[in-house]
């Protein structure tokens, strides 16, 4: 199913974002990033593709060097060009990449995530207990589970390259106000203290969910 662009409407310049069907890319790796999924499973391949795909796509949008290629860290999280900063999701239905310059901003993280309930299982390890509490109130809180979900998945991608620190789901805590989502830190992570926040939005189209988090220069 194809989509509008989701995060050119959570996100604006000077932010790129680049989005397509993760089985209909036009377009292929380089070398270096082919070398990084041989012997994949077909899947994976497919994903890897079109998320670097779209972030070519940015990068040269916003004038990097040509044929740079995006490869990945140890924790599968991209390593962008000197000078960039970024963010990649995908889902079988949807990939997109998210680039700007570090000038502009510190560091960016999206996610996609379907739009299905969460398992009772999941959600107790997603959700602290006063999200879930804020849970119970609403008209759809299997969906509003899913956007928590979505948009803790948002902060962690974005913290991870200024903290180094692998987050878990209860390490911050949301707080929604229309579109908008505030994640508080409930302890320190690298440079953040408890009660620091990180800004995002999210929207909700059809199968899907996306949510977007920014970290501007103080």
């Amino acid at each position: 199913m194809s989509h509008d662009t989701l995060f050119d409407r959570l996100l604006s310049a000077p932010l790129v974002s680049e989005e397509v069907d993760p089985f209909s890319v036009d377009g292929e790796l380089l070398p270096e990033e082919a070398a990084v999924v041989e012997g994949a499973v077909s899947r994976r391949v497919a994903h890897f593709t079109a998320g670097r795909v779209c972030a070519h796509r940015a990068l040269d949008r916003l004038g990097a060097p040509p044929n740079c290629p995006v490869l990945q860290g140890e924790d599968r999280a991209p390593i962008w060009p000197e000078g960039f900063v970024g963010s990649i999701t995908h889902t079988d239905a949807w990939c997109a990449a998210v680039v700007g310059r570090g000038t502009d901003v510190r560091s960016v993280g999206i996610d996609l995530e379907p739009s299905t309930p969460l398992k009772d299982s999941v959600l107790a390890r997603v959700c602290t207990p006063t999200e879930l509490r804020h849970l119970a109130t609403l008209s759809d809180p299997d969906l509003m589970a899913n956007v928590v979900f979505c948009a803790k998945e948002s902060v962690y991608k974005c913290q991870r390259p200024i903290t180094g620190k692998y987050l878990g789901f209860h390490d911050v805590e949301l707080e929604f106000e229309d579109d908008r989502f505030a994640a508080v830190f409930r302890g320190p992570a690298g440079e953040f203290e408890p009660g620091d926040r990180l800004s995002g939005r999210y929207l909700v189209e059809r199968d899907l969910v996306a949510a977007a988090c920014v970290l501007e220069h103080s």
